[in-house]
């Protein structure tokens, strides 16, 4: 019988490491939304008049709901005359996440690079 007993060792120590892997749980979750946390969404849009631009160049900005802080404030639509070469406005985001509300901030997004298409083949690319 001695013979049986580093067996039966060997097998309750096998037992118990796969009890404890078991036990352990190990969980993923998605990452945290970009932006800040907020009360809640923001008002309801202001419909407003788009004046006529002051210059041929001007971008058009829509108005949004800002958050400051403490509460949204809305920031009315306006002509940007200086905006960043190539760049266009990305609106503000308001977006729900497991219950919660996140905003974010629009900004200018930089030009995309231009996508060059390949030259057509010359006669001299087959010889």
């Amino acid at each position: 019988m001695r013979g049986h007993r580093p067996a039966a060792a060997a097998l309750v120590a096998s037992l118990f490491a796969i009890a404890s892997l078991a036990a352990c749980v190990v969980t993923t979750s998605a990452p945290p939304p970009r932006g800040i946390l907020v009360s809640g969404p923001p008002p309801a849009v202001i419909v407003e008049e788009r004046p006529p631009a002051p210059a041929s160049m001007a971008t058009w900005v829509e108005g949004y709901w800002h958050w400051t802080g403490m509460q949204y404030a809305w920031i009315p639509g306006h002509w940007v005359t200086s905006a960043p070469k190539g760049a266009t406005w990305q609106a503000p985001a308001y977006v729900q996440s497991n219950g919660s509300y996140f905003y974010e901030p629009g900004a200018w997004a930089p030009a995309a690079p231009a996508a060059h298409a390949a030259p057509a083949p010359t006669a001299e690319a087959f010889h």
